[in-house]
């Protein structure tokens, strides 16, 4: 375990040089406590204590991290204009219900989380309008209050933009100029005012948003993404009648889908749950649901 950690903490403290060779991840602690013998497949080992205690563990050089490699990137005031789009930033007793929804959203993801070693969600839906973005972007705020859990929110629906948007247009490069490898992650990633979270803008384009997500720029950063953040979020395009999900997806662990009440016809939906991995669909939120003491539902397919 030692060697584990004192490369972690060298990484932490020792640039980016060195930081881009220590990937972090709860796989990685488990197998070098096994490696130094401090855990052997007993009954102790699955003690809960000695669990979360290692979890917390990987959280904290998680952060570490993270905030060595992104320690010069752009920070943003997040606006605070949008009195319905940020909802995990305010007190608003009107608003307390889908509050409390949110929280309960990151409770059972972060329950899926852990147990499947997931560190990648990709957030869409049937068509635009089903509530996605707010979904994916409130939930990041939601994660980013959590102790030592550095979380990374990804606009991935280049053709919108509805992300970078709530994010007030950022002026550092984005997605766009990572895919097309003009652009280096640390310059289009940028540090908000709201605690650990992280964005990733958009960024402009003329290309095809289906060639840059076939490219195998989309996969390294993912990879480099999932290394240095706790959790990546990415608001995706929606699944309908566009190319970019299914190569999206390629490089995320898990999915849900946002569903609008009312407003996703039952025949959209159908299509939309054929196109999506089964293995990768970990849950749908059910968007603006009638319901007096929360405006969301959650479903999960594996219960």
């Amino acid at each position: 375990m030692s060697k584990f950690f004192d490369e972690t903490r060298m990484a932490g403290h020792g640039g980016a040089a060195r930081a881009e060779t220590a990937p972090i991840n709860l796989e990685a602690a488990v197998s070098a406590l096994k490696k130094a013998g401090h855990t052997n497949g007993s009954a102790k080992d699955s003690d809960p204590k000695r669990l979360f205690k290692s979890i917390e563990e990987n959280d904290r050089l998680t952060a570490e991290l993270a905030a060595t490699r992104l320690a010069g990137c752009l920070t943003i005031r997040l606006p605070r204009n949008e009195e319905k789009s940020f909802l995990m930033t305010q007190y608003n007793p009107s608003m307390q219900a889908a509050v409390d929804a949110y929280r309960t959203l990151r409770t059972r993801l972060t329950k899926r989380q852990i147990k499947n070693g997931l560190r990648s969600l990709a957030v869409s839906s049937a068509a635009q309008g089903e509530g996605k973005t707010l979904t994916a972007f409130n939930l990041a705020l939601c994660y980013a209050r959590m102790e030592n859990f550095p979380v990374l929110v990804v606009d991935a629906d280049l053709r919108s933009q509805g992300m970078s948007r709530l994010l007030g247009e950022p002026t550092s490069g984005g997605l766009a100029q990572i895919l097309e490898g003009g652009c280096d992650y640390t310059s289009a990633i940028v540090g908000t005012d709201f605690g650990r979270l992280y964005a990733l803008p958009a960024g402009s384009t003329t290309s095809s948003p289906p060639e840059l997500f076939s490219g195998p720029k989309w996969s390294e950063f993912m990879g480099w993404a999932t290394e240095t953040f706790r959790l990546v979020i990415v608001d995706s395009p929606p699944i309908l009648n566009m190319a970019d999900f299914e190569l999206l997806m390629a490089a995320c662990d898990s999915a849900i889908l946002v569903v609008r009440s009312r407003k996703t016809p039952s025949a959209s939906l159908s299509r939309t749950f054929a196109e999506v991995d089964p293995t990768k669909l970990i849950g749908v939120v059910f968007n603006s649901a009638e319901e007096p003491a929360s405006g969301y539902g959650y479903y999960s397919p594996a219960g």
